[in-house]
């Protein structure tokens, strides 16, 4: 039997698949028992498809009477699972409030090129700034 207050919070990674258009996300954590994974031709759909995976597989080790945790998810992204899954971000709006060229930041989105160390916090911190802009954000 399942034990409903047994939790665990993992780490699942979504990215683009590096020289495709398609999208996969898993879990970056060690589960013992299980591994998860999901795949799509977006982001949100890779996302979608590993929920499925998780009940499919909690069905399976129910049947066999054995425990799954019920799981929380931090969700890492790459530049281009993010804009893909943020879709309403635009990638030019978002390399002008970082201070950086559109096209560099579209080269990040489709997989090109990867931002490293000092780019890739520029581009967070920028992404969490406009987070937190938009949660104090009165409309009326």
């Amino acid at each position: 039997m399942i034990n409903s207050k047994m939790k665990q919070t993992v780490t699942v990674k979504v990215e683009k698949q590096p020289g495709e258009k398609n999208f996969a996300c898993y879990v970056l954590e060690d589960t013992p028992g299980f591994f998860l994974t999901g795949f799509g031709e977006s982001a949100k759909e890779a996302i979608e498809d590993m929920y499925i995976a998780e009940q499919e597989l909690r069905e399976s080790m129910e049947e066999e009477g054995k425990e799954m945790p019920e799981l929380e998810y931090n969700f890492k992204f790459d530049i281009g699972s993010f804009f893909n899954y943020y879709s309403y971000l635009s990638v030019s709006g978002v390399a002008k409030r970082a201070g950086m060229n559109a096209s560099l930041m579209r080269r990040y989105a489709t997989g090109v090129s990867v931002p490293k160390g000092k780019t890739m916090r520029r581009i967070e911190e920028c992404l969490h700034n406009i987070g937190n802009e938009l949660e104090t954000a009165v409309i009326g």
